[in-house]
């Protein structure tokens, strides 16, 4: 018998590359072309948005504001003219207080505040203590 070198030799594949820079650098270019030319649109998006709505308990914060008044002014029932002027000032005061108090905290929070009373159905965010603390 014959024996016969092996000849047929089965050809070297070559290693895989691991350069993946020239698949990498058109990928996020492309995300970030993507990205910019959405950015105009998620804006008008946001900015269409309706605003959100909050409440606060103004009962509860006037009746919070009769009671330290009826301190100061004293309780009874005959109250001179003095001291109905101090209630009266102390009144307007608290009034203009609390507009400006919730005016300042719709522009904060970038929503619509109304009457807790007024919301009939829904749940919203209330704001009574955050306007309870900016007026002290």
């Amino acid at each position: 018998m014959t024996t016969e070198a092996n000849t047929n030799r089965t050809p070297e594949v070559p290693a895989p590359t691991t350069d993946l820079m020239p698949y990498v650098i058109p990928a996020v270019l492309a995300t970030l072309l993507t990205l910019v030319a959405l950015a105009p649109v998620a804006y008008i998006i946001n900015r269409n948005m309706p605003a959100r709505v909050a409440t606060v308990d103004l009962q509860v914060l006037v009746d919070e504001d009769q009671k330290r008044t009826l301190d100061v002014i004293g309780k009874g029932s005959n109250l001179t003219d003095e001291q109905r002027a101090v209630a009266q000032k102390l009144t307007i005061d608290f009034a203009k207080k609390l507009s400006a108090t919730v005016d300042a905290l719709g522009q904060e929070c970038n929503c619509v505040i109304v009457n807790k009373a007024a919301l009939l159905g829904g749940v919203t965010i209330d704001y009574t203590d955050q306007v309870r603390g900016m007026m002290k």
